[in-house]
């Protein structure tokens, strides 16, 4: 499996802070002055009910606020900190009774994609604060441990993750089933347990049959989505469903290193996950373009 171009450059010069410093952690780099620069930035996006935004002059988010808790701890950043218990302190906030995580109800209605629910509870959004608020050392609250009972509980029949609390039994996607293994693994670190095994056999049937229908309205995310979910399990590049799907992945990728719809910026963490570029090169990469 090889690439059409360098997607690196590309990806480091449309990401966002927030995106960039995902990338340094997976690379290991996020104590470094490259990644400062970007969490000076992003602590810029702090907001005064102790949420993050996307954004300057956006409302906090869930899913954002997560992702700074998690660059913050991993950077250095003590969980007793200022800045990270105000962050955690706004994300238990959202927590509903059942455990679940709901979006920030101040948040703007168009920054709250269909997936997500200012009132109901959400998959993604509970998978994405309990991977923050054990990276805060809240593994053993109970509220966290109501929040993955919960999680486990949208898991359909079939193996797939239902997307939004009081949705059907078959509104399941790749997406919301990649979050909830993802956050599982972080809780637990069992890739046996029977909710994360048959997720990832959901997944691999998703893959094997049912992406190439996908894939007429989302090319590259009807591939990308259920191979995040089978690597956050601890598949790697040797296993045959994935190399299927990232060779479906790779025949879309255009001369300029990129991919339709700019998704270099979700395909660049999986191919250095799955070792398809070393992380030896990418942090080489970043380096030049940071210097240049």
């Amino acid at each position: 499996m090889k690439l059409k171009g360098d997607p690196i450059g590309l990806f480091w010069e449309k990401a966002s802070c927030w995106r960039k410093l995902e990338l340094l952690r997976l690379l290991g780099k996020i104590k470094t002055g490259v990644a400062q620069k970007y969490l000076k930035e992003a602590c810029l996006l702090q907001n005064e009910d102790g949420g993050f935004a996307k954004e300057k002059g956006e409302m906090s988010s869930v899913s954002v606020t997560a992702e700074a808790i998690i660059n913050l701890i991993k950077s250095g950043e003590k969980p007793h900190s200022s800045v990270v218990k105000k962050a955690t302190t706004f994300l238990w906030s959202l927590q509903k009774e059942n455990g679940s995580w709901r979006e920030n109800p101040n948040l703007a209605k168009n920054k709250v994609p269909f997936w997500s629910s200012t009132e109901k509870g959400v998959p993604i959004l509970t998978a994405d604060a309990i991977l923050a608020l054990t990276e805060a050392g809240y593994k053993n609250k109970k509220d966290l441990m109501k929040a993955v009972d919960w999680l486990k509980s949208m898991q359909s029949k079939d193996g797939m993750w239902i997307y939004l609390e009081d949705a059907g039994p078959s509104d399941v996607d790749p997406d919301s089933t990649y979050k909830a293994i993802e956050a599982l693994m972080k809780v637990n670190g069992a890739s046996n347990s029977p909710y994360i095994m048959r997720g990832c056999k959901a997944l691999e049937k998703f893959i094997l049959t049912e992406a190439a229908e996908w894939m007429k309205k989302w090319p590259v995310w009807s591939w990308i989505a259920p191979l995040d979910g089978l690597a956050a399990a601890g598949y790697d590049a040797n296993n045959e469903v994935v190399k299927y799907a990232l060779n479906k992945i790779l025949e879309q990728q255009q001369e300029s290193g990129g991919w339709p719809d700019r998704y270099e910026i979700r395909v660049v963490p999986t191919l250095i996950n799955l070792e398809l570029i070393s992380k030896e090169e990418a942090w080489r990469k970043i380096r030049e373009v940071e210097e240049s």
